[in-house]
């Protein structure tokens, strides 16, 4: 059986830098994470550059980019039958629609959900990256994809066959959960449980259960 592999989570919690080294090194040797964020920050400069146009205009341009390189690189992973691995923002009905379109081909779909404590730590992070050279995210999508992944994810938890929560909030990554089909389990006691997890995705939270410490 395929396997669609997704890697999602707020803007700064380690998605592109962290999120591929916690997946078989195999699956990621040959099916390189497609990074729609990275990509577009790249274009939109080359388009800014090459076409001397404004910066919305060239972010514009880089956005139908990005749109027409996913679908063809999806579509070919579909029409192969082979496992497809992605990272990005699921604010939108869209993204889950296109999850549904693979569960439909027979993929299993597994999800690391990168979380971070406060929308200001998202900002911090991105802020900090883009001061040493990193992609920037303008501040209205940061908070946007901060509470929009959250919302969505609590909506459509179901059709993620295999579901791995982390925070990324500090140096060392925290795992918190795992679901299962339709069994969540919880890797840390109850008073461990940052907000965000209980607050922003109150459907999948109280479906969990604990392990003994």
């Amino acid at each position: 059986m395929p396997t669609l592999y997704i890697i999602a989570g707020s803007n700064g919690a380690g998605k592109s830098s962290a999120g591929p080294d916690l997946l078989p090194t195999a699956l990621i040797d040959k099916h390189a994470p497609f990074d729609g964020d990275k990509l577009k920050s790249v274009k939109q400069l080359e388009f800014r550059n090459q076409l001397r146009c404004s910066y919305k205009e060239a972010g514009k341009l880089a956005d139908e980019f990005v749109d027409k390189t996913f679908e063809t690189q999806y579509k070919s992973a579909l029409a192969q039958n082979e496992d497809f691995v992605y990272e990005g923002h699921f604010t939108e009905e869209e993204s889950w629609t296109l999850i549904g379109l693979f569960k439909k081909a027979g993929y299993q779909v597994n999800m690391l959900f990168m979380g971070l404590a406060t929308l200001e730590v998202s900002q911090d992070r991105v802020f900090k990256r883009a001061m040493n050279g990193g992609h920037n995210v303008p501040i209205y999508e940061i908070e946007k994809n901060y509470y929009g992944n959250l919302y969505k994810l609590n909506q459509h938890f179901d059709l993620i066959d295999e579901l791995i929560i982390l925070d990324s909030s500090e140096e060392l990554v925290l795992h918190l959960a795992t679901k299962k089909g339709n069994t969540l389990v919880f890797h840390i006691s109850p008073t461990e449980i940052p907000q965000w997890f209980s607050k922003g995705l109150p459907d999948l939270f109280k479906q969990g259960t604990f392990t003994e410490m």
